[in-house]
């Protein structure tokens, strides 16, 4: 609906723009390769003789994933567009979920691809553009900022989906989708330097038993929102341009601390704060005494869990157009020389290489389908210098 074209708006010098917009649609995803329906075999040769064995473990009941799709929103620009904004609801029901589900070692594979159960994701969505300075003087900004709230609806069974071993991501109804679920860390015994953790969810009483600890909910992988700003300035023949992003509120499992702060292991060169270590005089403290190869507090816990907010310069572009009374001495149409910076700067509390982080990789269950906000020495993203020319003939 133009609200703006409407008779009591139309003449307005205020309002250029008034929209309001809603959606519904179905879309079928079925990205899961071909016949992951199909039992399926494969040639093998034992001993000299010829045979198949099973190669595909398949579900005869496995169907499209369906996500239902509903949006409205409000387009609306003041001024001749010199200000516009879009704000945005969203609500997504996903059905039929696929996912590699991981089963028993004792059927002959680790997972099966199923349809799980059913999720939601719901959020706000705003964007606001303006044209601060329209004269000689150049300046014009975009930001744009996203909220999604993620939560399992069904599961089949209603059973949690929890890989363990070394990660932490977890599917339960009710929660989002690949929380940390664990052994909470609760710090050291002063009186030993023993590593210790919370016996339960209550977080009342600890332990220095790795085993009589109860896992629990630890953190979550997903951002409480997200977003960017972008500057634009341009002046004569100069050009500048800035673009920052940001994500607050999201936690990371840095997974490389199990080896990298773990004092009393042999693994990897340590962080620096692990020479606050716990001794007779440094009773006061979270890193546990070291004891080679005892691992004395580096089994997988809520003590690597950090905080992933960032923000992020993520490029800089600073540019000159040459006159185009000197480029056409050089046949062109125009000439532009520039620099370039990518990644300058990131301000943020995570202690691992790059916050910018999802899953470990890796083509196993783990890392693709719940195991988010998993950080395995993630290499960081290079910070990059570029001068360039544009020609144009």
């Amino acid at each position: 609906w133009i609200i703006n074209e409407e008779s009591f708006l139309k003449d307005s010098k205020t309002i250029s723009q008034l929209k309001l917009r809603a959606s519904y649609g179905l879309t079928g995803n079925a990205e899961i390769g071909d016949f992951a329906s199909r039992n399926l075999y494969r040639g093998v040769n034992y001993a000299g003789v010829g045979g198949t064995r099973p190669f595909q473990l398949g579900d005869p009941n496995l169907t499209w994933e369906t996500t239902n799709n509903f949006n409205i929103g409000l387009d609306f620009g003041f001024f001749n567009d010199r200000i516009s904004s879009t704000v945005e609801y969203y609500k997504k029901k996903t059905t039929d979920l696929l996912l590699n589900a991981p089963i028993a070692a004792t059927n002959g594979f680790s997972s099966i691809t199923q349809n799980i159960g059913d999720m939601q994701n719901q959020g706000f969505e705003f964007s606001l553009n303006t044209r601060n300075f329209i004269g000689e003087f150049k300046w014009s900004t975009s930001f744009n900022i996203s909220l999604n709230r993620n939560k399992v609806l069904r599961l089949v069974n209603n059973q949690p989906i929890f890989t363990g071993g070394r990660f932490l991501g977890r599917v339960a109804v009710g929660e989002p989708l690949g929380y940390f679920y664990g052994k909470a860390y609760a710090g050291v015994d002063p009186s030993n330097g023993d590593a210790i953790y919370y016996i339960d969810a209550s977080r009342t009483a600890t332990t220095n038993d790795y085993s009589l600890a109860q896992n629990q909910k630890l953190g979550d992988p997903n951002p409480k929102f997200f977003g960017g700003l972008g500057n634009h300035f341009s002046y004569k023949n100069f050009d500048l341009d800035v673009q920052t992003q940001f994500v607050s509120g999201n936690d990371i499992y840095n997974m490389a601390g199990v080896f990298q702060s773990a004092n009393g292991d042999y693994f990897d060169n340590q962080t620096v704060d692990q020479m606050n270590y716990w001794t007779p005089t440094n009773r006061v403290t979270m890193i546990p005494q070291p004891r080679f190869n005892e691992g004395n507090g580096t089994s997988p816990s809520s003590r690597w869990i950090q905080d992933g907010s960032y923000l992020r310069v993520k490029s800089v572009v600073l540019g000159y157009n040459i006159p185009k009374e000197i480029a056409n001495k050089y046949k062109l149409q125009n000439l532009r020389v520039f620099v370039s910076a990518l990644n300058l700067f990131t301000i943020t509390g995570y202690k691992g290489f790059d916050p910018e982080v999802n899953t470990p990789g890796g083509a196993s269950i783990q890392s693709a389908n719940i195991q988010l906000g998993h950080d395995f020495y993630t290499p960081p993203q290079a910070r990059t210098i570029t001068f360039g020319i544009n020609l144009g003939l």
